[in-house]
């Protein structure tokens, strides 16, 4: 575990397809929008609360870097009854690329990059070789992310017109190229879009959603797999926490050694703890603005009836740096942003 933490902030992404399928996958029978799998967010009201101020899953103060990784779209298959459609497959790639290459998790290396075949030929045959781009340079995954998207669509037939649900299902595993070992996997994420309305007599389209375009049939379908490819991208923040030392202390205020390098994004909801010979003591909450090299930090609330946050958070407002070049104190990343841009 402590590898995959380590190499996971380099995330590499690359997304292939072997092909639109079609599948007998039920993705959701009832097409139900409740059932969607959520987006969860981390405010600054619930990290007042001293209850909420634990330590996520999964972290390790060895492994605050980013990791390089590989993501494969494996397959796009279609639900046996959907309403069919040509995908255009390498934009569904690039949407998931473009997703987790926004959390600055991760460091991600396309395989889906025409420019970039196009820059390799023109540089061949128009610039000098001094600066160019040197054919088999790119770097190697430490984790490949396999993902596999199915797609479907339900109508509903209502009193005085129809529905249109489009739906999808992703589901995604971190492998070891090397050992092929599956070192994690995510839970199944669903999504059901709201219902398109159009309106139709003994299967005559009348108006409403016009099921008939497949420009249409293409718009729907890719939104749907985008909004499930966003709440996976929101799994891999809450289970791959990014975190850093501090390095300095005034006033309710902190600064820690990790910035967006070190892979936070924005604004970044934190636990503080107190790392004492293994045994790792959460102290307080608060939140982290970056940088390019570090961050700058504010405390929230310490925890409240706690010797042991109470007793450090004396000691810092006396002693401030002195007190932490000889303890190590920690900040690490807890879930999504609240406000994070969708």
């Amino acid at each position: 575990m402590t590898k995959l933490l380590k190499i996971l902030p380099i995330l590499l992404a690359s997304f292939m397809f072997a092909g639109c399928q079609t599948s007998s996958l039920k993705i959701n029978s009832e097409a139900d929008i409740e059932a969607n799998s959520v987006i969860k967010k981390v405010n600054k009201e619930a990290l007042m609360d001293s209850d909420n101020m634990v330590l996520p899953s999964n972290y390790d103060v060895k492994a605050f870097s980013r990791v390089t990784l590989a993501a494969y779209v494996e397959n796009v298959s279609f639900e046996k009854d959907a309403l069919s459609a040509d995908i255009d497959q390498s934009i569904i790639a690039k949407l998931l690329e473009n997703e987790l290459a926004r959390t600055k998790r991760y460091r991600l290396v396309t395989r889906n990059c025409t420019a970039c075949d196009y820059e390799v030929a023109y540089q061949a045959e128009n610039t000098v070789s001094e600066g160019a781009i040197n054919v088999g340079q790119q770097m190697n995954p430490d984790f490949v992310l396999e993902t596999t998207i199915g797609l479907g669509s339900v109508v509903k037939k209502k009193s005085d017109h129809n529905e249109i649900i489009f739906r999808s299902l992703v589901t995604t595993k971190v492998v070891d190229p090397t050992t092929g070992e599956i070192v994690h996997s995510f839970e199944p994420i669903r999504h059901n879009m709201p219902a398109k309305r159009f309106f139709a007599i003994e299967g005559r389209y009348l108006g409403g959603f016009d099921y008939r375009k497949s420009n249409e049939l293409q718009e729907a379908y890719k939104e749907a797999a985008q909004k499930a490819i966003q709440v996976l991208v929101n799994r891999t923040m809450d289970y791959y926490p990014v975190g850093g030392r501090v390095t300095n202390y005034r006033n309710g205020r902190f600064a820690i050694n990790s910035g967006i390098n070190q892979g936070f994004a924005i604004k970044q909801p934190v636990i503080l703890f107190l790392s004492d010979d293994g045994l790792d003591i959460p102290i307080a909450s608060g939140e982290v603005t970056p940088k390019t090299e570090g961050g700058a930090g504010v405390i929230y609330a310490w925890k409240k009836d706690d010797a042991d946050a109470q007793d450090v958070k004396k000691k810092l407002e006396a002693m401030g740096k002195d007190y932490l070049k000889r303890n190590k104190i920690y900040a690490v990343s807890v879930g999504t942003p609240e406000d994070w841009a969708l």
